[in-house]
């Protein structure tokens, strides 16, 4: 609907004089006695419907309500938008957030468990491979201490890995109900388990191996002693090892942080 104030340039609160004023002007100009163009023609029926509306003044006031009723309703339409534009963006700002989180969390969580996993094969590898003698050669203090390592050590070890699991692996049972998606848990739990312990058993004959062939053989040890000698020895400290390690990997993170 045309805005019958706008058309004949009056303001809303435009007395009945005033709205005369301003008709007899634009008829001086668009009348068709006066302007012959077809676009003056249709401007005067303009003019003259506004005229007509306004001068009137229960038109005039029904007009006024009917205009305000297309306001308001246009307004709340406005509204409308900007409050689902508003929750949009409030909702993209959260997703966004939520997933940098995750993402944050995932990369910590995927940091710990590359350097647990490197750590205990490569510490695995490397004591098979040298049998070292430090338990031995200690102490009674040394040789407690090297124990309360390795309990914590044991300890870490399985809270580290059970973390990573939880984190990272879902079971096939409990996945299939809960339809979790292969982006949040993307590994199997046995397959998990087959990887940390095929590394470990992997880990332990090739140090074995290599430390075989390069065994000082003037000093003389039955294949029995030597095979218990390695596995004690390849249960003993690598969790140790990887509670070092751990350790000192936390502590980079908060001071990165």
């Amino acid at each position: 609907m045309a805005n019958h104030y706008a058309i004949l340039g009056v303001s809303h609160s435009a007395s009945s004089s005033d709205i005369k004023s301003a008709y007899r002007r634009l008829a001086r100009l668009y009348h068709p006695d006066v302007n012959t163009s077809p676009e003056a023609t249709d401007k005067f029926a303009l003019i003259n419907s506004a005229y007509r509306t306004l001068i009137d003044p229960e038109r005039r006031d029904a007009y006024d309500r009917q205009e305000a009723d297309r306001t308001t309703r246009q307004l709340q339409v406005r509204a409308a938008h900007l409050a689902r534009r508003i929750n949009y963006e409030q909702k993209s700002e959260r997703i966004v957030v939520d997933w940098l989180k995750r993402e944050r969390v995932e990369t910590k969580q995927r940091g710990q468990a590359i350097y647990t996993s490197i750590t205990l094969f490569l510490s695995t590898f490397l004591v098979s491979m040298t049998r070292p003698s430090l338990f031995e050669s200690t102490g009674p203090v040394w040789r407690i201490v090297l124990l309360i390592l390795f309990l914590i050590g044991v300890w870490n070890l399985f809270g580290s890995l059970k973390n990573y699991f939880d984190f990272f692996t879902y079971q096939t049972g409990k996945r299939s109900r809960r339809g979790r998606s292969r982006s949040i848990k993307p590994f199997n739990r046995q397959t998990a388990w087959s990887f940390v312990l095929g590394g470990y058993l992997l880990s332990f004959l090739t140090g074995l191996l290599i430390g075989d062939l390069t065994a000082d053989y003037t000093i003389r040890y039955s294949f029995e002693e030597l095979l218990a000698s390695t596995i004690w020895k390849s249960i003993f400290y690598p969790p140790i090892a990887v509670l070092i390690v751990d350790r000192i990997y936390r502590l980079s993170l908060r001071f990165e942080n």
